[in-house]
């Protein structure tokens, strides 16, 4: 049985251990498998003596190995005994190991914290009561628009057919760009009113992730413009720690904002039909090129998409507060 100990609301701390004769299975194990890789002259690869495999590797070495075996198959049996939701590797220290006696071990890990929401209906409701500023497009906006595309692309106009024709089309373009800019700005504004009246400990692990997540999508961009990570470093005069240091507190909103629309999913039960999975995952495939096509799972997409879709319902909920 383990001990858990809360050392904060998103870290906890596991004693535990393994007993002798479960120790002693993982023991002979390790040995079976140093065995099968031991090469000796006079002897085929595998079919050395255990009692020689066990004088030349050393005791020491095979309990280690034993040892790292049992913890692998101890951990996610505590994860399930305990109703745990562990996030990134844990932190493992051995307490105790000796040949013929049980295995003890300390386990910290980070865990998705506990968060106390406030009223985020009412929040929402304060949010929309407010309004939003009018995504109206005016004529000296369309005619800005008109004579760059006059310039850089002639050719939409020709296909347009008339110059009435491209205007509309400009307007139109114009207006819902200013459209999905308001409702993108009133949903920063929903997590962040939010965010404000949440309590949440943020375990360091998720930080490191979205720094992670956030230099993997920089490098991903400069890539297909064609330029170089250390050249780009160079340009804006700053090492990759630097910049990632310079990112945290971003990384921390997103963090953040990511945990409150999870835990708000959470309370509201919110969960995508699978219709609708099956229906979005069909039309991410579609989109991509053939090869990468054959190697996506639909399964994957799937799982990826349940988060998205959550957020989306908990975005429209907020939207339908009065």
């Amino acid at each position: 049985m383990a001990k858990i100990t809360k050392k904060n609301s998103a870290e906890i701390e596991i004693e535990s251990e393994v007993g002798a004769q479960e120790l002693e299975v993982f023991f002979k194990l390790a040995l079976k498998n140093f065995r099968d890789n031991f090469e000796m002259p006079g002897f085929r690869k595998g079919t050395v003596p255990e009692k020689t495999v066990l004088e030349k590797v050393g005791e020491d070495k095979i309990l280690n190995a034993a040892a790292e075996l049992a913890l692998k198959d101890a951990w996610p049996k505590i994860i399930k005994e305990e109703k745990l939701e562990p996030i990134g590797h844990p932190e493992i220290l051995i307490t105790k190991l000796a040949r013929g006696n049980e295995l003890t071990f300390k386990i910290t890990a980070a865990v998705l914290p506990e968060i106390k929401m406030p009223d985020y209906r009412a929040l929402a409701r304060e949010i929309n009561l407010a309004g939003s500023p009018d995504a109206d497009v005016s004529a000296e906006e369309i005619e800005k628009a008109f004579e760059n595309i006059k310039k850089e692309h002639p050719q939409f106009l020709e296909n347009a057919g008339d110059e009435t024709k491209a205007r509309e089309a400009i307007k139109q373009n114009l207006l819902y760009e200013k459209t999905r800019r308001a409702k993108d700005k009133k949903r920063m504004d929903y997590l962040d009113a939010i965010s404000k009246k949440t309590d949440i400990t943020v375990p360091e692990v998720l930080m490191e992730r979205e720094i992670g997540r956030m230099l993997w999508e920089l490098q991903n961009s400069l890539k297909e413009m064609g330029l170089n990570w250390a050249d780009y470093l160079i340009h804006i005069k700053k090492t990759e720690d630097e910049l990632k240091k310079a990112w945290r507190e971003d990384a921390l909103r997103r963090v953040r904002f990511g945990l409150i629309l999870q835990q708000i999913a959470l309370l509201e039960k919110f969960t995508p039909s699978e219709e609708t999975l099956e229906e979005q995952a069909t039309r991410l495939l579609l989109a991509l090129p053939e090869e990468e096509r054959r190697k996506a799972s639909k399964p994957n997409l799937k799982e990826h998409l349940v988060g998205r879709l959550q957020n989306e319902m908990v975005f429209e909920m907020f939207e339908k507060e009065k």
